[in-house]
């Protein structure tokens, strides 16, 4: 999926490419049917990428972190990731909403929101939008500090981008954001797909580690949604598996 958004293709598009039903793409997305290697090849160099490989240990430590934020209401979990004495970024987001700002909501303020663990560097917000057509808008929300830059109420500093790394703009955006309900009324917020898209395209010093982020995200939602195996062992046995699991019993 995420190949095929950065692509800026449909889902028929990239099946004519690849010769297949569009059904076929459809049931590979949803985890319906499953994706071998050599598909996984064939769907980048049709979206002109090239897949790229890592073995990396795996790491699930983020995992009950993102589950406790998960728990909470997106502009919470956005207070919890905020460092003390930072500008109220909460605030900023719930002035977005007011205005019915025209945006989708991305970058690192995003990231809290939709529940990823890391602590925010700082007190900015990006929003991707129009940048010429959704100036008036923007400026109404607070006083302008730079080209595309705005200071919102709570101190925090909103930056308005045409096109972040690896997507078509606004409109790319928006058919995935996510609708976030705050007091003060809706924001778009990015997708944790294509927040993880941006962050893969991206050349920053913690697009990497974000990347991560966003991924462990992912796997957290996904392992909350499939249901879990009824364990008919009883303790005595639960206990010995556990026991053989940490110290192997000759035989």
């Amino acid at each position: 999926m995420m190949s095929r958004r950065r692509a800026g293709l449909s889902q028929r598009q990239l099946a004519e490419r690849l010769g297949l039903r569009q059904a076929t793409i459809a049931r590979w997305e949803r985890g319906d049917r499953g994706v071998t290697l050599d598909d996984v090849e064939l769907v980048a160099r049709a979206c002109g990428l090239r897949l790229d490989a890592h073995l990396l240990a795996e790491d699930r430590s983020w995992w009950p972190q993102i589950a406790m934020q998960l728990e909470l209401d997106p502009l919470d979990r956005l207070r919890r990731l905020t460092p003390a004495r930072s500008p109220d970024l909460a605030t900023g987001v719930e002035a977005m909403a007011a205005a019915g700002a025209y945006g989708v909501l991305v970058g690192e303020v995003a990231g809290a929101v939709q529940g990823w663990p890391l602590v925010l560097g700082g007190g900015g917000m990006e929003v991707c939008s129009y940048v010429d057509d959704g100036a008036p808008v923007f400026a109404k929300l607070g006083r302008r500090v730079g080209r595309h830059r705005y200071e919102l109420p709570g101190g925090a500093r909103l930056r308005v981008v045409d096109v972040p790394p690896g997507t078509h703009g606004f409109e790319d955006l928006r058919r995935g954001a996510d609708l976030i309900s705050t007091p003060a009324g809706v924001v778009r917020v990015a997708s944790v797909v294509d927040l993880l898209r941006i962050a893969d395209a991206s050349r920053s010093k913690s697009a990497y580690r974000e990347a991560l982020a966003y991924q462990a995200v992912l796997d957290v939602v996904e392992a909350r949604r499939r249901p879990r195996r009824q364990d008919d062992r009883s303790p005595a046995e639960k206990i010995d598996a556990t026991l053989r699991r940490r110290t192997p019993i000759p035989t």
